[in-house]
């Protein structure tokens, strides 16, 4: 702003210069040589001058503004590459190189987050062959501990094998919901459940730089309404921040998050006691590309993490450390109608806990119900079906969606249909299409199994309820649960 009000009273100031000039000279040359020649002069005068003035202001002015237009226009319609001509030291000429720079920061942005949009899509396109291994593997190992007469040996193996599965699958599942967080949710949040996911994340890091990490989130918390993942990112973002700061320091290496409710307004804090920040680079830490990480940093994780903050009528703010250290509050607040639910101790993040093993026969929760299974990984659908079996249901097993197609037309009548999404020949989306067209009261009876949540959209499945999707890796005792719910869903 201040460039463009100095050449406004700049241009201000020429013109009133050059009015009073014309008027003087006109009023001088009219009374020392009469009214005819003076005129004439003035006209002569007039006409070598103003030119001179008008070709001034367009080289020094309009010129270098037009140029600036043109580069604003590039820039609106995409193009980043636009540069402006810098012909003076001037302030136009200081208006123009800050553009330049400004492009180039945005080029430079504009690659990063292509890349980090190409992994997100890479990470997305190996979820489901990551999460089928993994869901064989704990549905093997759920079998094995199903079984009463298994060695204690064997029975621990099969604990540890099926701790580590859930673990590598709820940390894939976390990567996928933070880099595919798709459109805007506003809905009712725990924090503490937002924090725990954050922690997950990043916390193979905690062993690797050995780092403590510490803290008290509180059970009576409040809920708020905001967005879970576009919260998850704020926390993300500042757990990998303190991470890094961290990082430069010899242990002992402290991280604290803290989650707290004050003047009806819930509040997480992420301290740390690394180098801290400098009180000049506070002052701008949270405006656009202001970095402390040199090339290694976008400049804009904080400046978006407050945005988000905002959005959910909150604030996210800095709190200056006495000693070293960095602590970063986010404040957010509660909702008007908070429900308290109790939750497990808080800290520290650990793996997923394992279902008690199943030492005695359960009862056949699952009997009467006929169980179509649509999967082409045999290493999956047959778990599956051994399990749905000794719970009593009468499972029937095809390799994609037209085998399966068959089996209806040969007159097996499923109260529940899991299909996989992604599969050879004809997958689950297809399928599900074919049956709205066949057979639209068994479409409504398909639950979808997925490495991906976001695939439905891309597969014409958009319009699918999001309870009807089931991720992988999936426990057998949660999907007999499922299944039980929806056959008396469907019932009502």
């Amino acid at each position: 702003m201040r460039p463009i009000r100095s050449l406004r009273v700049l241009i201000a100031v020429l013109v009133g210069v050059l009015g009073t000039y014309v008027v003087a000279v006109a009023a001088y040359l009219i009374a020392s040589v009469g009214a005819v020649r003076g005129g004439v002069v003035v006209l002569a005068l007039g006409g070598v001058i103003l030119p001179l003035l008008l070709l001034v202001l367009r080289r020094r002015f309009w010129g270098p503004l037009a140029r600036l237009e043109r580069g604003l226009q590039q820039v609106s319609d995409g193009d980043l590459t636009a540069q402006v001509p810098v012909a003076n030291k001037d302030e136009l000429g200081r208006v123009a190189g800050h553009f330049n720079q400004m492009t180039r920061v945005l080029r430079d942005r504009a690659e990063e987050q292509g890349r980090f949009a190409a992994a997100g899509e890479l990470l997305a396109g190996v979820a489901h062959e990551v999460n089928n291994p993994l869901m064989a593997i704990a549905s093997h190992a759920e079998l094995r501990l199903a079984e009463v007469e298994l060695p204690i040996e064997q029975r621990t193996e099969m604990q540890s094998i099926l701790r580590q599965a859930q673990r590598a699958g709820k940390l894939l599942r976390g990567l996928l919901r933070f880099v595919r967080a798709g459109e805007k949710r506003a809905a009712s949040v725990n924090l503490n459940e937002v924090v725990r996911s954050a922690i997950d994340l990043v916390s193979y890091r905690f062993t690797v730089d050995e780092i403590s990490i510490e803290g008290r989130l509180d059970p009576a918390l409040p809920a708020v309404v905001g967005d879970a993942n576009r919260l998850e990112q704020v926390l993300v973002n500042l757990l990998s921040n303190a991470l890094d700061a961290l990082r430069t320091l010899k242990p002992p290496r402290r991280l604290i998050v803290d989650s707290f409710v004050e003047d009806g307004r819930v509040c997480v804090t992420v301290t740390d006691n690394g180098p801290g920040v400098a009180r000049e680079i506070a002052e701008r830490l949270f405006r656009p590309f202001a970095t402390t990480k040199g090339r290694r940093g976008t400049g804009l994780g904080l400046y978006i993490s407050r945005q988000l903050v905002r959005e959910a009528k909150g604030d996210l703010e800095l709190i200056p450390q006495s000693e070293r250290g960095a602590r970063f509050l986010v404040w957010v607040p509660a909702a008007p109608a908070p429900a308290v639910v109790p939750e497990a101790p808080p800290m520290p993040a650990g793996d997923s806990p394992v279902p008690p093993p199943l030492v005695s026969p359960r009862p056949a929760t699952l009997a009467g119900i006929r169980v179509l299974v649509v999967d082409d990984e045999e290493l999956i659908r047959r778990p599956m079906s051994r399990f749905l079996t000794k719970r009593g249901a009468e499972v029937s097993e095809a390799g994609d969606g037209e085998v399966a197609l068959e089996r209806l037309r040969g007159g097996f009548d499923p109260h529940v249909i899991l299909a996989d999404l992604r599969m050879p020949r004809m997958d689950g989306g297809e399928f599900y299409a074919q049956l709205q067209i066949e057979r639209p009261a068994l479409a409504e009876r398909v639950l979808f199994l997925s490495g991906d949540i976001t695939q439905l959209a891309g597969r014409g499945l958009s319009q699918v309820p999001r309870d009807r999707v089931l991720v992988k890796p999936l426990e057998l005792a949660e999907l007999e649960q499922r299944i039980r719910e929806f056959v008396r869903e469907m019932a009502v």
